[in-house]
């Protein structure tokens, strides 16, 4: 039994789900399981890994590092988690590599400016705990 079997057998919700969604780093194989799961679990811990680079390796490291290859992935469960604004900021500074230089920097230092993380972060994990309730409802 895995850690997402174990949330959902403890029947947690809102918080509570999130929270044990971030046992992905202590149990990473589950990644190949995923698809086995309701749509949310992977959205869900895919918002987790986004969030966790963000603030430990910084936004950089999403657009153009570790987490690049999967932007598309991460802006896709954004959207379906409700946080479009969050998304369409991390699409935008994907498309930077299209820019000059000095622009890119202005662009870049704006978009990072416009992040959850720098404004209302508790109410982008507000969004997520309540598509987390919505999905643990209908499943």
């Amino acid at each position: 039994m895995n850690f997402i079997d174990r949330a959902f057998e403890q029947k947690l919700s809102g918080d509570g789900f999130l929270q044990a969604m971030a046992d992905i780093f202590s149990e990473p194989e589950v990644r190949k399981v995923l698809h086995q799961y309701p749509k949310f679990v992977s959205d869900v811990i895919s918002v987790i890994e986004y969030d966790t680079a963000l603030v430990m390796d910084g936004f950089d490291d999403i657009i153009n590092g570790n987490l690049s290859e999967r932007c598309t992935e991460i802006i896709d469960a954004l959207e379906r988690c409700g946080a479009k604004q969050e998304a369409d900021i991390l699409r935008k500074a994907k498309e930077l590599s299209d820019t000059d230089e000095t622009r890119y920097d202005e662009e870049y230092d704006y978009l990072y400016s416009q992040l959850a993380l720098n404004n209302d972060y508790e109410g982008f994990w507000d969004i997520v705990q309540a598509y987390i309730d919505k999905n643990l409802v209908e499943s």
